[in-house]
């Protein structure tokens, strides 16, 4: 059976945003982090799948502490065997672990036809099943940058797609080898559909700059007729550092406190020391993303159910 023929009866878990850029560092754990916490905080059940072998979202942004490196998602992907999250890593939001374990994925994926897996199919229906019985409101899902497999696989599953893009020529090229990826798994039957772009890590007072780099950005969405998303990222390296050190959004080190008598925030790992005075601004940027994120879900939503 043809890869294609594959293809051709493609379904996505509902609710599932990937947030994905084939180039690293732009933004993408940090965007799923945030408004995976924000969703949470405001009552409503969140999944996070970390697809990353660095695992950044799970433990860096998340700070979980039992993670199994990928293990759960790797043998999902492999034998089709039940996504074991970690529970309540925030009140109400959930974590499949990424990690180094991950990194057998890719081979299994390129593989897959050969010796008879369907990985495709293997994370859809764990995934269903797993979004069934835990009752989520929301999923999303944080992609490495270098698997073109893994991350075709992913497009094949997921209803909808964020990209996230610094304003350099390398973050750029990298949106735009994503929505390549995008385009192909469309053309073969995914449901998935683009939600929109963003900017992250810019400097709010760098009117013009930002202008070009969102006029780059409507080149790629050019056709589409995808708009940009109209809020940002900002750049922030002191809340940025101390959300990774304290594993910690933006919005909870508002009213975070490091422990006064010295120790590490972990034992082994950060100093209690905090370098952000004000970490309000970027969390507003976060907070403004996540509402406009949901608000684009709800209109999808309602299209699709007109047609």
């Amino acid at each position: 059976m043809t890869s294609t023929r594959l293809l051709s009866d493609l379904r996505a878990v509902r609710r599932t945003i990937l947030v994905a850029n084939q180039k690293g560092g732009v933004g993408k754990s940090s965007i799923v982090a945030a408004i995976a916490v924000a969703v949470a905080r405001r009552g409503k059940r969140v999944l996070v799948v970390d697809a990353d072998q660095q695992g950044n979202c799970t433990i860096r942004d998340l700070g979980v502490k039992d993670s199994d490196e990928g293990r759960s998602l790797a043998m999902t992907l492999q034998y089709g065997s039940a996504l074991e999250p970690v529970h309540d890593v925030r009140p109400g939001l959930d974590v499949v672990c990424g990690g180094k374990l991950l990194a057998m994925a890719g081979a299994v994926v390129a593989g897959a036809e050969q010796h008879g897996i369907d990985p495709r199919q293997n994370l859809l229906v764990a995934l269903e099943a797993l979004v069934n019985s835990g009752g989520y409101d929301l999923v999303l899902i944080d992609s490495g940058p270098g698997d073109r497999g893994v991350l075709d696989l992913l497009l094949q599953v997921v209803s909808w797609l964020i990209v996230p893009t610094k304003e350099d020529d390398g973050s750029i090229d990298g949106a735009e080898l994503l929505a390549r990826r995008y385009l192909w798994a469309r053309k073969n039957g995914a449901q998935v559909e683009l939600m929109g772009m963003i900017l992250f890590d810019c400097n709010p007072r760098a009117v013009r700059r930002n202008e070009d780099t969102l006029g780059k950005i409507m080149d790629l969405l050019d056709g589409t007729g995808i708009e940009p998303f109209r809020s940002f990222v900002r750049q922030d390296k002191a809340t940025a550092l101390d959300a990774r050190a304290f594993h910690r959004t933006a919005e909870e080190l508002i009213d975070f406190a490091p422990p006064k008598n010295g120790d590490a925030a972990d034992p082994g790992e950060a100093p209690a020391k905090k370098y952000s005075r004000d970490t309000e601004p970027l969390a507003t940027d976060y907070q403004k993303l996540t509402r406009e994120v949901l608000v684009r879900l709800a209109a999808g939503e309602r299209a699709k159910e007109g047609v």
